[in-house]
């Protein structure tokens, strides 16, 4: 990203390179690519030196703002940062797990059904097993959720539950000896 400062001000930010006119002077937009930062300069055009982000998962980021510092010669990037709230991220985390559950259980519904139809054709203890399991995890996970009385707190807790992807990582109980009996609707 780049900026035109006029005056001491940033006057126009550029995402993308792109034609523009200064000074009555137009400009193709390969001055954004193919020249150097200093030749930018020369023109009004700098680097904008860009603020880090906060982690999306915790943090909503404002507005981008811009401003040229005459002492460091650069235009920096600002905006604001403010927390999640934490009782919805506990919410949304906790119905999130909640819903894994399900749908890990469900595939194995229809065992029950086949039993109330039937009940001589019996649900494997294998099946029963997992399905326990998968709600002790689940509740497991709820608790630790629930008991985030602050966002560090709630990190801890996410940093446990899910990878870099945002996925669940491992301690959800393993089907394989049951996958067999797995039906997908």
């Amino acid at each position: 990203m780049w900026a035109l400062v006029k005056s001491g001000s940033v006057d126009t930010v550029y995402s993308t390179p792109i034609a523009t006119t200064i000074a009555d002077i137009k400009y193709p937009k390969t001055i954004f690519t193919l020249w150097t930062e200093s030749e930018r300069k020369e023109i009004g055009i700098y680097d904008i030196v860009r603020k880090d982000r906060p982690d999306q998962a915790f943090y909503d980021r404002g507005t981008s703002s811009y401003s040229y510092n005459s002492g460091t010669d650069k235009v920096n990037e600002d905006f604001t940062i403010t927390e999640k709230n934490l009782a919805d991220l506990k919410s949304t985390h906790t119905e999130s797990t909640k819903d894994t559950g399900d749908v890990k259980i469900r595939a194995y519904g229809w065992l029950v059904e086949r039993y109330i139809l039937d009940n001589s054709k019996t649900i494997p203890d294998a099946v029963k097993t997992y399905a326990a399991a998968v709600r002790s995890h689940c509740a497991t996970i709820c608790t630790a959720i629930d008991g985030c009385s602050d966002l560090d707190a709630f990190k801890v807790v996410h940093a446990k539950m899910y990878d870099d992807d945002g996925e669940y990582k491992t301690g959800w109980p393993d089907e394989s000896s049951i996958i067999g009996y797995k039906r997908m609707r």
